[in-house]
């Protein structure tokens, strides 16, 4: 009887585990406070949380870290993220741990974040440095982005491409470094990045002037000659200019979904009738019954769905003159829906083979606790042994069902991509004007704001849209 007690007890105890807090649930609030224009707001209801060692701290000091960015809250965002950076360099990101917990509820073990999420948070932490004038700072950050892709691709196999924003960014640090400093080494480095972007997006026009521009400040002659021949003359700006640079941040990303029930995505199913047939089970466990206990089980592997995008890009209007517009260098939500289905075409076969085992060991536990009561002493016990035996079976695998289930946690207030402009002026006062700029080319609203342009420096906007 001790022995069925404890089979029940243990039942008992996975399906009280998995009723914590739920993220998707708490995030509500927040996030109706974020996207109805009330960052901070939406930011102060994480406080709470991001204190305290839990299994989603990194989620909400990433969400955290996000809606203080946009609101402007630069130096308190990059505190935020570089806190989110600690928790996320000592948690474990394998690959082989992801699949065998994604049938265990992953909800309950700590949130590792996506590979582009935790790329992310030195991103926005480049970004905040570039906002409070501290190009050291956000070159060392936009520095880190790539290098975690590349551990990334080394660790699991990947091969995620170099981040073009970042790498953009990581130039303009160079840049101000250099200029602050006369510092030939840091326009060298610029430099060198500048090559790179056009080596790995070589279409990428707005690269073509700074390729001159640089070649040219280095005095590098014969590379100056090269990239006028391949582009035409681009750098012909204003003596004495300053420079006016435009990060738009646009939309919001996918998040995650579920895929609906187990057995109706045809390639999990087709896996876990592979999985059944290799594996030789207990006395009295059948596949009729692994069927069966899986006819209602959840998809345990999400899927990133797209959400609101509503605008193609940012004109900049300068004094009622346009003079550019924002180009996408950072993907977001492709990057989010192509990084979770790569992962799945990885995945789905291990989780397919280890649902196949808990199950059986659920069906294994009625039968064994059928049998234990059989054997008992009270007749009362023995008579009742075919309900013990149900019991029992149903408790493990009513546990098991809830654990079957898929992890929707993720960061829920990123933009759907990252833009870019960079308009070359004279120094003074201007009259800026964004045109938001729809799918169909369409301006559906207009911005105004007074800008200041200084000889040789670099003054930044950022703007982020939430539709």
């Amino acid at each position: 009887m001790r022995k069925i007690n404890k089979l029940l007890l243990l039942a008992f105890i996975v399906i009280i585990s998995s009723c914590s807090p739920d993220y998707t649930k708490i995030i509500k609030e927040p996030e109706k406070k974020f996207y109805n224009g009330q960052p901070v707001e939406a930011a102060r209801v994480f406080i709470p949380h991001i204190n305290k060692k839990n299994k989603d701290q990194l989620l909400f000091l990433m969400e955290a870290g996000l809606m203080l960015h946009t609101a402007d809250e630069y130096t308190k965002s990059a505190e935020v993220f570089s806190k989110a950076g600690q928790v996320a360099a000592t948690i474990s990101t394998s690959l082989t741990k992801q699949a065998a917990s994604l049938f265990l509820n992953e909800k309950s073990t700590n949130y590792k974040g996506e590979d582009f999420e935790r790329v992310l948070i030195h991103m926005y932490l480049g970004i905040n440095y570039l906002m409070v004038k501290n190009p050291e700072s956000a070159r060392v950050e936009f520095k880190k982005v790539n290098d975690e892709l590349n551990r990334i691709n080394q660790q699991s196999g990947k091969q995620y491409r170099q981040n073009i924003m970042a790498k953009y960014l990581t130039a303009i640090a160079y840049e101000m470094i250099g200029d602050m400093d006369n510092d030939q080494e840091a326009w060298e480095y610029a430099y060198v990045e500048y090559k790179q972007i056009y080596g790995l997006q070589p279409g990428l026009a707005l690269v073509y002037r700074d390729l001159e521009r640089i070649s040219a400040k280095l005095k590098y002659t014969d590379d100056y000659r090269q990239w006028l021949r391949k582009f035409g003359k681009k750098d012909a700006i204003p003596a004495g200019a300053g420079e006016l640079i435009v990060i738009y941040q646009a939309g919001r990303s996918a998040i995650k979904q579920s895929r609906g029930p187990l057995m109706s995505d045809k390639a999990m199913a087709g896996a876990i009738q592979v999985a059944i047939g290799s594996m030789s089970f207990e006395a009295g466990v059948t596949i009729a019954a692994i069927t069966a206990t899986l006819r209602n089980a959840e998809h345990p592997i999400p899927k990133f769905v797209k959400r609101s995008n509503r605008i193609q890009k940012l004109n900049i209007v300068i004094n009622g003159r346009t003079e550019g517009s924002t180009i996408m260098l950072e993907d977001i939500e492709n990057t989010a829906v192509k990084t979770l289905r790569d992962d799945y075409s990885r995945i789905y076969k291990k989780v397919a083979a280890g649902i196949v085992t808990k199950v059986a060991a659920s069906i294994a536990t009625g039968i064994a606790a059928k049998k234990i009561a059989e054997q008992a002493d009270n007749a009362y016990i023995k008579a009742a042994s075919g309900c013990i035996g149900i019991a029992a079976g149903a408790g493990t695998g009513a546990a098991l069902m809830s654990q079957i289930k898929p992890d929707l946690r993720c960061w829920h207030s990123l933009p759907a991509n990252l833009q870019l402009e960079r308009i070359f002026l004279k120094p003074g006062k201007y009259t800026l004007t964004l045109q938001f700029i729809d799918k169909n080319g369409a301006v559906v609203r207009t911005e105004t704001d007074e800008v200041e342009v200084t000889g040789g420096g670099k003054t930044f906007v950022n703007y982020r849209t939430l539709y």
